[in-house]
């Protein structure tokens, strides 16, 4: 079953940026690949697959991207709680927004390799299920997720009773995992430290040439 263009209409994007990057020892968001900051390339990607898209940042206060003004949107708890908190922060900003949204779509910062048609293969199991996630060979990728935002109350309980992994929350509810192939490398690959940078750089260099 093929999704109508309305149904991406009622789905915000939040791009997780929230986090300390200790690994990394700096900001993550600012880290340049083929000389592009990281945000901008997520930012971009992202864009094409749905309308609007927020940041979760606890760093900067406002952000520009190709003359448009991007919000950006900080921690609804605080204390560096981790992705579930950013996740959070977006379900409330989408319903304090506009009442026509009815799932958010979470995309980290530190992966900038995501597939393009991401959005769309979760869109079709979306009317079935609480949350659907992204797999990659022998991996889930809980934090590449759409969520529905009737999700809201239940998720900000669980973290203030203390949970932080997202899949300590994902496997109580009906979720969907959707699987990627890998084009030459793992599609998800996650940028946590300086090497990480490195190998992302060559991978982009690689498949420019």
């Amino acid at each position: 079953m093929v999704k109508k263009e309305s149904d991406k209409m009622k789905i915000g994007g939040i791009i997780l940026s929230g986090g300390k990057s200790r690994r990394m020892k700096s900001d993550k968001s600012f880290k340049k690949i083929n000389n592009r900051p990281l945000l901008e390339i997520v930012i971009e990607k992202s864009m094409k697959q749905l309308d609007y898209i927020f940041i979760n940042s606890n760093n900067h206060e406002n952000y520009n991207f190709k003359g448009k003004k991007i919000d950006v949107v900080k921690d609804c708890i605080r204390g560096y709680l981790g992705p579930l908190a950013g996740i959070l922060t977006g379900m409330k900003w989408l319903k304090n927004k506009n009442n026509n949204f009815t799932h958010l779509m979470s995309f980290p910062i530190d992966s900038p390799f995501f597939p393009n048609n991401l959005v769309s293969k979760f869109l079709v199991h979306k009317d079935k299920y609480e949350i659907i996630s992204a797999n990659s060979g022998d991996r889930n990728h809980p934090v590449f997720s759409l969520w529905h935002l009737k999700l809201e109350e239940e998720l900000e309980i669980c973290i203030k009773n203390g949970t932080r992994k997202i899949d300590e929350f994902t496997r109580k509810k009906k979720t969907k995992v959707v699987k990627f192939k890998n084009f030459g490398y793992d599609p998800f690959f996650n940028i946590n430290t300086e090497e990480d940078l490195s190998i992302a750089e060559s991978r982009v260099l690689e498949r420019d040439k």
